[in-house]
């Protein structure tokens, strides 16, 4: 009964805020006010008061000024760590449930005022019994209740989008449904702190000039982090002043370095490299100090990646349509394949028809090269200019083509994103072509070695595995691949009937 009132209560909260902000609109709008629109301001105040996960949809518009008004983005980067505090007495509450006592008997000094304060939780100083300094990052009460409740209502209304048709760029539900698959792994700080840790040691290990904080695994718990405290000036600001860090070119490129190596050659890398995640260190380096959220790759989805970045780098165009082909899983030629086995007879229809595919990927992977290249080295919009730009214009062209692309490579494209939009905003000659190129001939021989990684089994198919459960999931297997099958067969019949006479 008491959460029933609790998600009646946050229903009513969003209705509400909405409903207020709504009639503000409806009056200035339809009845003579001065102001036709939400402003900036309005729009972050909304987004505060309802919290939890439309914050976090705040956050996502600010670090894309590509795609919404500069002044809206500005804005909104103050939800990245700028929003209203967590009552002081929840603050005990958190250290009473996770460790049973108040923060100021857990450290020897713990400092009240937040210095940080996001969508889910915020960060105070404090001090272990060693002296040393760390941060300390605690989860707002009620996230995962209230981001569970939130998700359901912002799927209503991505469902709404899509059947009214008022989006039709992308699929808003596909958008909503990620945005909320992903946001949920944000809310286990254990999950985190691995993170962290793996990316820390990879760092370190491959002698990158990337500080990532290092975690106390004793102290950290679901709902509280504990950290390594770095000092340093948020990237945030410096966006914010128009203002170019000390150094900039070789830390941003230091990072992207870092990010492709993590992805490419390790398989683990931080998918959430936003200003607010992003320190100029006092020593001049750069550090990364969240990682919420971080990606396991496959070596087969890194290995079509790495030939395809190689190549598109490289502006081959022969090698970047076979790496997209081979990265992409393409229904369309698989039905080809299966028709002109099937319908000899239609073989020269059925060719023509895999040739005009094949020749409109070609054309489109062509003109985003050549446009991205030239933009590069001749200046031109931020749009032509980041190469994930590109990417979603590849993905959008692939999905028109009935090609699905890998989880893994769709959220690549969306952390550099990021990284290049923000980069490019504050150094807006970068060549990143020419980084990435350089990228690849600095590390020639771990990309030669990747290649030669034999690709995955299915865990199934590992030795240690029960055998009778690997019998079950390879017959599993077999009868999903033999109805896939017969669905291509049914779809190489629709198409031969469209060539009877």
């Amino acid at each position: 009964m008491t959460r029933f009132f609790e998600r009646l209560g946050r229903y009513f909260l969003i209705f509400e805020v909405l409903v207020d902000y709504g009639v503000k609109v409806f009056w200035h709008k339809f009845l003579g006010g001065r102001k036709p629109f939400i402003s900036p301001v309005e729009l972050r105040e909304i987004l505060e008061d309802l919290g939890g996960g439309f914050l976090k949809f705040g956050q996502m518009a600010a670090v894309r000024p590509d795609y919404f008004p500069r002044e809206y983005s500005r804005e909104l980067l103050r939800l990245l760590d700028q929003v209203p505090e967590i009552d002081p007495e929840y603050v005990d509450k958190i250290f009473l449930s996770e460790y049973g006592k108040k923060p100021e008997k857990v450290f020897a000094k713990f400092e009240r005022a937040s210095i940080s304060a996001a969508s889910f939780g915020q960060v105070h100083r404090a001090w272990l019994e060693s002296g040393e300094k760390v941060a300390v990052k605690i989860q707002r009460p009620f996230m995962a209740e209230n981001f569970a409740l939130d998700a359901r209502f912002i799927s209503f209304l991505a469902w709404l989008l899509k059947r009214t048709n008022v989006v039709r760029v992308v699929d808003p539900l596909k958008v909503v449904q990620e945005f909320v698959r992903w946001t949920e792994r944000e809310l286990d700080y254990l999950r985190e702190a691995e993170h962290l840790s793996k990316l820390r040691d990879q760092a370190v290990r491959h002698g990158f000039n990337i500080k990532i904080p290092k975690v106390y695994s004793d102290l950290t718990t679901r709902k509280i982090l504990v950290m390594e405290f770095i000092e340093g000036e948020n990237l945030k600001w410096y966006y914010l002043r128009d203002e170019m860090p000390p150094g900039a070119t070789e830390l941003f490129k230091e990072g992207i370095f870092f990010e492709l190596y993590s992805y490419l050659f390790k398989g683990f890398f931080h998918a959430d490299p936003h200003p607010a995640n992003l320190l100029i260190t006092d020593e001049g380096g750069l550090a990364f100090v969240d990682a919420g959220i971080a990606l396991e790759v496959k070596i087969s989805d890194r290995k079509k990646m790495a030939k395809f970045l190689e190549a598109v780098v490289r502006e081959n165009v022969t090698d970047a349509v076979a790496a997209f082909l081979e990265m992409a899983n393409a229904p369309i030629l698989k039905i080809l394949k299966e028709a002109r086995e099937a319908y000899p007879r239609y073989w020269m229809k059925i060719q023509l028809m895999k040739t005009i595919f094949l020749k409109k990927v070609k054309t489109g992977l062509s003109d985003v090269i050549e446009r991205w290249h030239k933009a590069a080295r001749e200046g031109g919009s931020i749009e032509e200019k980041s190469p994930m730009h590109k990417f979603m214009q590849l993905f959008q062209l692939a999905d028109r083509a009935g090609i699905k692309m890998p989880e893994s490579s769709v959220l690549f494209a969306r952390t550099f994103l990021t990284i290049d939009v923000i980069v490019l905003e504050l150094i807006p000659d970068l060549n990143i072509p020419a980084i990435i190129n350089e990228f690849f001939e600095k590390y020639k021989a771990e990309f030669a070695k990747l290649l030669e990684i034999p690709d995955e089994v299915p865990f199934y198919m590992e030795p240690e595995f029960d055998s009778e459960w690997s019998e079950i999931f390879q017959s599993t297997h077999s009868e999903i691949k033999r109805r896939e099958k017969e669905l291509l067969m049914e779809n190489a019949s629709a198409i031969m009937e469209t060539f009877e006479i």
